[in-house]
């Protein structure tokens, strides 16, 4: 299949993009204000994608609701994204777009991996504040979180720069409990 001048350079860029994001994401130990007791999740219905509730509450500016609610989601439920939302797309789903549509979604999709990213760290500061504080159970939890958000990412069902941001959350979260001992 030949693929044209600028689908390759659409192509790197994307490539560029997903190895700079999971750098910056593995990396960065940006300190975040500790939430005090964050207040309960809402309730996940079967048509609300799970990750919606603690990303509206992100983007809303409610850190700590939204780092709440990131600790008390069940990540093994479905669906985690939006259906039709670019972080919902499996890899396939991406390429088969247009490429007009998929450069528009890669523009739209940066900002969207971008709160993905300051919210993983904005919970692993949280985790490191209880730790701090020897609150050693709310620490994991909030390390577990982190672990069982990347792995509910990294799947084949999504595009490889969402799958490498699952890999680099994930391994925030090993790496913290490995400082906790367990």
């Amino acid at each position: 299949m030949k693929t044209t001048h600028q689908e390759r350079r659409s192509n790197l860029a994307a490539i560029l993009l997903a190895t700079t994001l999971a750098v910056t994401l593995a990396g960065c130990g940006q300190k975040q204000q500790a939430p005090g007791n964050p207040p309960a999740p809402a309730a996940n219905t079967a048509s609300t994608p799970v990750a919606e509730p603690v990303l509206t509450a992100w983007q809303q500016g409610d850190q700590a609701g939204a780092i709440g609610r990131f600790v008390e989601t069940d990540w093994s439920k479905r669906p985690l994204f939006t259906p039709g939302t670019t972080l919902s797309l499996s890899e396939e789903q991406f390429m088969a777009l247009p490429v007009s549509d998929r450069e528009a979604k890669s523009k739209a999709m940066l900002p969207q991996l971008s709160n993905l990213k300051k919210l993983a760290q904005a919970v692993t500061q949280a985790g490191r504040d209880a730790a701090a504080k020897k609150d050693l159970a709310l620490a994991k939890k909030h390390f577990t979180a982190l672990q069982q958000f990347g792995e509910a990412i990294d799947t084949p069902e999504s595009m490889q720069i969402v799958r490498l941001v699952g890999q680099a959350v994930k391994k925030m979260g090993d790496a913290e409990l490995a400082k906790l001992g367990q």
